[in-house]
């Protein structure tokens, strides 16, 4: 039952390691059932921070249970001046049942179907409560002793420590965010007649563009928002897009109704507004 359990976790490790980002891992515990107690007493959260823009993917805690059952409530906070603060978003908070057969005491949380978003630079905590007065447990003691985490005990207020904390670790898909071209003041990724009229609106000064907005409308670089600028995306405008690459591709889905052909962009020009591309993992 041990070796089985132990070849799920790696199996899970593995699926959430591809093509995604470890913002926060503390690795696992040295030794079960020695940490911090979970109780309606006691909560617990650990510190982390973030580098880029990210969407939550998973979190993984190690927590075992004490009591003959238990549930947790798990979440990810804000940070209000150094302790947990409120819910990121109404969806990054999940009730959690702890499995009495649980012996690695690893527990995992999936966020993929959620749209929880997490901001460059900005510190959060994960926090873990017990969800009522029957739930004893433990979160078993990182191996490392410099991570910052709080404690709350007896509902009172929430003292922060530098030491072992709760062993965790939390995966994230990085944001992409496409670079707006020049010309494009109203922030759609398009450069169209809606961008000349706010242009225009701005020079005679019914409503003028904003500073950010005003750098991506001096197309010419100039210093000023003027009717060179306004020519010169009309120029954008009307010049011939750059054609989309050609190639082709085996379809290899027994299921698909291609299968078996070569498709790409020629294969189905003029059936498509825009390609999707995605990736597996």
């Amino acid at each position: 039952m041990k070796k089985l359990s132990i070849i799920l976790i790696l199996l899970q490790l593995s699926i959430f390691s591809q093509d995604r980002t470890t913002i926060y891992n503390t690795g696992s515990p040295p030794i079960i059932n020695e940490g911090h107690g979970i109780s309606i007493n006691q909560s617990m959260a650990t510190r982390f921070t973030v580098s880029n823009n990210y969407v939550l993917e998973a979190i993984v805690f190690y927590i075992s249970l004490q009591s003959e059952q238990g549930n947790l409530i798990v979440s990810i906070r804000e940070d209000n001046n150094g302790i947990p603060g409120e819910l990121v978003s109404e969806l990054s908070q999940w009730n959690h049942t702890l499995d009495p057969f649980n012996l690695t005491g690893y527990n995992l949380i999936t966020a993929t179907d959620l749209c929880i978003y997490l901001d460059s630079d900005s510190p959060y905590w994960l926090r873990i409560d017990a969800a009522d007065a029957n739930t004893q447990a433990v979160w078993s003691y990182s191996s490392g002793t410099l991570y910052t985490y709080s404690q709350n005990t007896n509902q009172s207020e929430w003292v922060n420590n530098i030491g072992q904390t709760g062993a965790s670790g939390i995966w994230a898909e990085q944001i992409y965010e496409n670079p707006y071209q020049k010309g494009d003041v109203n922030f759609d990724f398009l450069l169209n007649v809606t961008d000349i009229i706010a242009i225009i609106s701005h020079i005679i000064g019914n409503n003028l563009l904003n500073d950010e907005q005003l750098s991506y409308g001096d197309l010419n670089s100039d210093g000023v928002i003027n009717v060179s600028d306004i020519v010169q995306l009309v120029n954008h405008i009307i010049q011939a897009q750059d054609q989309n690459p050609n190639f082709s591709l085996r379809d290899i889905n027994p299921a698909s109704e291609f299968y078996n052909l070569d498709l790409g962009p020629s294969f189905f020009n003029g059936q498509v507004s825009c390609y999707y591309f995605a990736k597996q993992g």
